[in-house]
C-alpha cells in the first residue's frame, strides 16, 4: 500500500464517519462525552498526586487547623465581650443607685 492509497482510504473513512455523525448527532455527542469522561478518570488515577515536602504538608495542616480555631475564637470573643460590657454597665448603674458612703449621702442631701 503506497501513500496515495493510504490517503484515499483515510479520506473515505473520514467521509463515512462524517456521514454517520450527521445522521445520528445525539449518540455521537454522548459517545464523545463518555469517551472524554473515561479518559479523564483514567488519567486522574494514573497520575500520582503532586506531593510536597512532609514538613510543608504539616505546616499547611497546622495552618488550616489554626485558621478554623481563630475563626471560632473571634466569634466567641465577640459574644463574650458584649456580655461583659453589658454586665459592667449594669453593675455601674446599680452602684450609682446605692448610697453606701454616708458622706456621699449627706452631700447629696445637702445639694439637692
Amino acid at each position: 500500500m503506497n501513500t496515495q492509497d493510504a490517503r484515499e482510504h483515510a479520506q473515505s473513512l473520514l467521509r463515512t464517519t462524517d456521514n454517520c455523525i450527521r445522521a445520528n448527532p445525539v449518540p455521537a455527542v454522548l459517545t464523545a462525552l463518555g469517551i472524554g469522561f473515561a479518559i479523564g478518570v483514567l488519567t486522574r488515577f494514573i497520575e500520582p498526586p503532586v506531593r510536597g515536602e512532609p514538613w510543608q504538608e504539616a505546616i499547611n495542616d497546622l495552618r488550616d487547623a489554626l485558621a478554623s480555631g481563630a475563626k471560632r475564637g473571634r466569634k466567641a470573643y465577640a459574644q463574650t465581650s458584649g456580655a461583659v460590657r453589658d454586665a459592667v454597665e449594669q453593675a455601674v448603674d446599680k452602684a450609682r443607685d446605692l448610697e453606701v458612703d454616708p458622706v456621699v449621702k449627706w452631700w447629696k442631701r445637702l445639694w439637692s
